[in-house]
C-alpha cells in the first residue's frame, strides 16, 4: 500500500471523526438540561473534536515545519478547552444557576442569593 494513500485515508477519517465528535457536542448543547451539563459536554467535544480536525489536516497535507505548531495547537486546545469548560461552570454556580432536580450533588449548597464568603462545607452522607 502506498503511505500516501495510507495518509490520506487516515487523514480524511481523523477530520471525519472530529466533525462527528463537534456534532454530538452540539446535540448536547442543544438538549442537556442544565449549564454545568451542556459546558461539561461542549469543552470535552471542542477539545477532542478539534485534535481531531488538527491531526487530519496535518496527514492530509504533512510538512516537518506543520509538525511542531500541530503538537502545540493540539496541546493549547486540550487545555484551553478544559479550562473554559470549568470557567463557564463556574461563572453560573458563582451567579446561582441551578442545576437540574436530576443532578446529584454532595458538597455544593445552591442559594438563590449572592455568593458568600462562608466555607462551610455541606455533605450528603
Amino acid at each position: 500500500m502506498n503511505w500516501e494513500l495510507l495518509a490520506t485515508v487516515l487523514g480524511s477519517v481523523s477530520v471525519l471523526v472530529g466533525a462527528v465528535v463537534f456534532l454530538g457536542g452540539a446535540i448536547g448543547l442543544l438538549r442537556f438540561p442544565d449549564l454545568y451539563v451542556r459546558s461539561s459536554a461542549i469543552g470535552a467535544a471542542a477539545g477532542l473534536g478539534l485534535v481531531f480536525v488538527i491531526a487530519g489536516a496535518f496527514l492530509l497535507h504533512p510538512t516537518w515545519e506543520a509538525a511542531p505548531k500541530v503538537a502545540v495547537a493540539a496541546l493549547l486546545q486540550f487545555a484551553s478547552s478544559a479550562i473554559g469548560a470549568m470557567y463557564i461552570a463556574r461563572a453560573g454556580l458563582l451567579s446561582g444557576a441551578a442545576p437540574t432536580t436530576a443532578t446529584r450533588y454532595s458538597q455544593i449548597e445552591f442559594t438563590t442569593g449572592p455568593p458568600t464568603d462562608s466555607t462551610e462545607v455541606t455533605r450528603d452522607d
